[in-house]
């Protein structure tokens, strides 16, 4: 493992020599910093591409730790961060004598939550995530129905409507009516991943298959579309509160 330094910070990576590589390649995921070089590249130059992507790396790394986060079930307690279209916004809990019945709101960049004075703290998760869950339908929802609007320059097809789905399998569906169903927990991805599942869905208006032109039409949508579909296969799983 080599080490370099990004202000106060440390940087840790591993070095990988192959007589395949031909240039120098890095990666960040969730398990670390990976630098894949060819057998005779100079260690001196691949210490200064690493040091030059440090703010990058860090910034990746960041973005890791923040979904290793999300991928613990949340307890909707004070302070908790809880996501929304790929960024987490902090939650506020504050109790109330006069309620009898927990309310969420999401107002100044926060979510903000009043629940009944005597609700004990292990009660909060089941008192607040079927609203956070019902906020996140709702305003998903509206976010899409305007979203799709930035393919219809490129596509002759319209969704007959655009619905919520809770399945536990597919991110969305297309029915031969031309509804289009979106899983309301893509709503807690990046805006990117939405388009990605958005278009997948918009393409079998036109093909209810996945053949090569099926493909071709997505990628007609979203040339880059292949990067996301490998986001959402890596880090579908911590998109559940």
């Amino acid at each position: 493992m080599h080490v370099i330094k990004f202000g106060s910070q440390t940087i840790n990576y591993e070095l990988i020599r192959s007589n395949n590589r031909k240039s120098i390649s890095l990666s960040v995921d969730e398990n670390g910093v990976r630098v894949i070089a060819p057998t005779n590249a100079d260690f001196k130059k691949i210490e200064e591409i690493v040091n030059r992507k440090a703010p990058w790396i860090r910034k990746q790394q960041l973005y890791f730790n923040d979904m290793r986060q999300g991928t613990l079930k949340k307890n909707f307690v004070a302070g908790e961060k809880l996501p929304y279209l790929g960024r987490n916004y902090r939650l506020k809990v504050n109790q109330d004598i006069t309620i009898d019945h927990p309310v969420l709101k999401f107002q100044q960049g926060t979510f903000q939550a009043i629940v009944p004075y005597n609700l004990e703290t292990q009660q909060y998760r089941d008192a607040l995530q079927p609203l956070y869950a019902s906020w996140i339908q709702t305003k998903g929802l509206a976010f899409a129905k305007e979203r799709y609007k930035r393919f219809t320059n490129k596509f002759e097809f319209a969704p007959r409507d655009i619905l919520i789905s809770k399945s536990e399998k597919n991110w969305g569906s297309c029915t031969p009516e031309g509804k289009v169903y979106l899983n309301w927990r893509v709503f807690l991805a990046p805006t990117s991943i939405i388009d990605y599942v958005l278009v997948h869905e918009l393409a079998h208006l036109k093909h209810m298959d996945h053949s090569q032109e099926y493909w071709q039409t997505v990628k007609m949508l979203l040339p880059d579309y292949e990067e996301r579909k490998e986001w959402l296969r890596l880090h579908g799983k911590s998109l559940d509160i």
